[in-house]
C-alpha cells in the first residue's frame, strides 16, 4: 500500500467536513437573513399602521365636528352612506365611520368621549377600587394598597403623564395593569358616564348607581379625587404653571379616543386607539400601540 493513500483519505475527509461546514453556515445566514426580512416588512407594516391610524382619527374627528355643526346635512350624508355600507352615524353618542385606501386596507372607527373611560388623575378612591377589583381582579388588599400608591402619585407629582406610570405605583402589578389599561387615560376629564364607556366598564358603573359618573371634577383640595395643582386636560409643562395660576379649573371633556380596527390584504386585522384633542386643530395626544387581532382570517 502506497504510504500516500492514508494522506489522501485524510484530506478528502477534512475537505468534506469543510463543505459541511460551509453549507451549515450558508443556511444559517440563510435563516437569519430571512428572520431579518420578515421582521423589516413588520416593521414597515407597524410604522404604516401607525400612519394610517394617526390620519383616519383626525379625519374621524374633523367629520364628527362636521356632522354636529350641520347635522341636516350629516344626517343625509349619514343616510346615503349607510346605504353604501359605511357605516356612518351622526347625530348619536358615538361617531363611527369606515374609510378605504386605495392600497387594499379599509379601517373602521368610532370616537369614543374621554369620559367613557376611568380617569387616573381625578378617579376616587371607590372608582379606582371598583376597577382594580372588578376588572384587574386583584383582591381587596392589593387593590386598597394600590389605590394608596394612586393618590400618592398624584400628591407627589403633578400628575399621571402616561398610562404607563401606574406600573411605577407602589403595589401595581404586570397582570392588573394589563386586565385595565384599555379602560383607563392620564387625562382629566370628570366622572365616568355609563352611557359612553364599554359594555363592562359601563356594567360597573351601573351597579353603583351612577350613570352620570362616580368622581366629580368639583372635588376639593384635599380630597378623594384631589391632586397637587389639579392640572386639567393634558399634563404638560404649560398645563403645569396654569393649573398654579388658575388651581380650581374645570375638567377637559373634550378629549376623545378613536378606536381603530383596520383591515388589511390579506385578511389581518389590526387594533389601535388613537387620542385626539378637542381643540379646532383637533392635536393628535397619543398614538397607541397597534396590536394583531386575527391573522390571515384566523384569530390569534
Amino acid at each position: 500500500m502506497s504510504p500516500l493513500l492514508p494522506q489522501r483519505g485524510f484530506a478528502i475527509a477534512l475537505l468534506l467536513w469543510m463543505i459541511a461546514g460551509m453549507s451549515l453556515t450558508v443556511a444559517a445566514v440563510i435563516h437569519f437573513a430571512r428572520a431579518d426580512v420578515a421582521m423589516a416588512e413588520l416593521r414597515v407594516r407597524e410604522a404604516r399602521s401607525q400612519a394610517i391610524g394617526r390620519g383616519v382619527a383626525q379625519l374621524l374627528s374633523r367629520d364628527s365636528a362636521m356632522a354636529t355643526q350641520t347635522p341636516a346635512v350629516a344626517s343625509q350624508e349619514s343616510k346615503a352612506e349607510d346605504e353604501a355600507g359605511t357605516g356612518v352615524k351622526a347625530g348619536e353618542k358615538f361617531f363611527s365611520k369606515r374609510y378605504e385606501f386605495e392600497n387594499g386596507w379599509a379601517v373602521s372607527g368610532t370616537l369614543r368621549p374621554s369620559d367613557g373611560f376611568v380617569s387616573l388623575n381625578t378617579a376616587d378612591r371607590g372608582e379606582l377600587m371598583m376597577l382594580f377589583t372588578k376588572l384587574g381582579e386583584a383582591d381587596e388588599r392589593v387593590a386598597a394598597a394600590l389605590v394608596d400608591g394612586v393618590m400618592e402619585y398624584r400628591m407627589d407629582f403633578p400628575g399621571f403623564r402616561y398610562s404607563e406610570e401606574l406600573l411605577g405605583v407602589e403595589g401595581a402589578s404586570r397582570q392588573v395593569y394589563d386586565k385595565i389599561k384599555v379602560y383607563v387615560h392620564p387625562y382629566r376629564t370628570g366622572a365616568i358616564s355609563a352611557a359612553v364607556a364599554s359594555p363592562e366598564l359601563a356594567s360597573l358603573v351601573a351597579d353603583e348607581g351612577a350613570d352620570s359618573g362616580i368622581a366629580t371634577d368639583t372635588a376639593p383640595e384635599g380630597s378623594d379625587g384631589a391632586s397637587r395643582g389639579r392640572i386639567e386636560g393634558r399634563i404638560t409643562f404649560e398645563s403645569i404653571a396654569e393649573s398654579l395660576r388658575n388651581p380650581n379649573g374645570a375638567a377637559d371633556r373634550s378629549i376623545s379616543a378613536a378606536e381603530l380596527v383596520m383591515k388589511l390584504p390579506d385578511a389581518s386585522e389590526l387594533k389601535q386607539t388613537v387620542w385626539v384633542g378637542g381643540d379646532p386643530s383637533r392635536t393628535l395626544l397619543r398614538s397607541g400601540p397597534v396590536t394583531l387581532e386575527r391573522s390571515r382570517g384566523r384569530r390569534k
